[in-house]
């Protein structure tokens, strides 16, 4: 009721989130909708308060508590004995909002470490017994922590590294990486130019770097980041996959500038008879099939391990077969697999949330 610190406490609130907004709009995220815990742990009590006269919860030692040993699970305690709602009860409250601000959501995916895995078992098991609604279009997903290949961070020892801080880190050593080009050491230098300037590129190449070494490797372990492999472009890395792309566009931009267009008739190409299909063609067909994988399983990895196989396939075909050659019939045909190559790409790194840069 202080209202000195209440503004305070609304200034500190608005500064954080004006932060968070400037690290979401850098990372390409968007929420629609914010909920606080200040608001939805008072409607949870409510709710909780309600569950107890239903007999979902029940009282114990002044506190209002779910009995979960009845149900296989552990008692939680939702309300405390002082009178205050817990971060179950604040839960409740959220999760009820949030179904009555989008009545018409199909699924409610909850993400969270994985110690929070048997919290959320129980409280999936309340709503079960109060709105299955809510229960029956809820996931909750678990993740590992991240790790550095030079071992583990810890508060103690000081060795704790902000997000931001992460970002910054792998984005100096792009712009490192991009500074060989001068000093002579072009071999996988990024190149200069003026379309975008080299810090919009290096943002873009780092934050891509991040996401790909978390997103390749299966939700639930832990995330093992090494620095200088992020930033490789010997394959396996966001990198090598936005370099792979950048490497696409020049191709169809030279095809274009010497009058060479796709050709998507088939019939209008002669192939000759011992003609082979390429393995890129048998790759680019699966995207479909991979990208409903990764959606019904909850497994990004999927996607990211398909981009690298892709990427090395066509890495392959560039390097052996001479793709814009006007003497060449067939020139038309590879400019065509290169522009689905370019297609498919872009839109796989999309699902993953890693953008493309105009140059590398």
């Amino acid at each position: 009721e202080d209202e000195e610190i209440n503004a305070l406490y609304d200034r500190g609130r608005k500064e954080s989130l004006d932060a968070f907004e400037k690290v979401y709009e850098r990372l390409g995220t968007k929420f629609d909708n914010y909920f606080f815990e200040g608001k939805e742990g008072r409607n949870g009590e409510a709710i909780a308060r309600g569950l107890l006269q239903k007999g979902i919860l029940e009282e114990s030692d002044g506190a209002i508590i779910f009995p979960g040993e009845k149900y296989g699970l552990h008692t939680r305690v939702f309300i405390n004995s002082q009178g205050l709602p817990t971060y179950e009860t604040k839960e409740l409250g959220l999760n009820v909002e949030k179904f009555k601000l989008y009545p018409d959501l199909d699924q409610s995916i909850i993400v969270t470490a994985n110690e929070q895995s048997d919290y959320f078992k129980v409280l999936l098991k309340v709503f079960d017994l109060f709105e299955k609604n809510i229960a029956g279009k809820t996931k909750h997903i678990s993740h590992g922590m991240m790790r550095f290949a030079h071992g583990k961070m810890s508060s103690r020892k000081g060795n704790v590294i902000s997000g931001t801080g992460l970002i910054d880190e792998i984005k100096d050593m792009v712009m490192e990486k991009m500074g060989q080009e001068s000093s002579g050491d072009s071999r996988h230098a990024l190149s200069k130019g003026d379309q975008q300037s080299d810090d919009q590129v290096a943002d873009i190449v780092a934050i891509g770097a991040i996401k790909y070494t978390i997103l390749r490797q299966a939700i639930g372990g832990d995330i093992i980041f090494d620095s200088v492999k992020s930033i490789s472009f010997e394959g396996d890395s966001g990198p090598y996959l936005q370099y792979s792309t950048v490497r696409a566009g020049a191709v169809l931009k030279k095809a274009k500038d010497e009058g060479i267009d796709p050709e998507h008739d088939l019939s209008r190409i002669t192939f000759p008879e011992n003609w082979k299909v390429h393995d890129i063609e048998r790759l680019l067909i699966r995207f479909g099939e991979i990208a409903d994988n990764a959606c019904r399983e909850f497994a990004p990895q999927y996607v990211a391990n398909y981009l690298m196989a892709l990427a090395g396939e066509y890495n392959s075909f560039y390097a052996k077969q001479k793709i814009v050659d006007k003497s060449d019939p067939l020139s038309p045909y590879y400019v065509t697999i290169t522009e689905a190559f370019r297609n498919v790409i872009v839109k796989g790194l999309w699902l993953l949330g890693i953008g493309v840069p105009e140059r590398m």
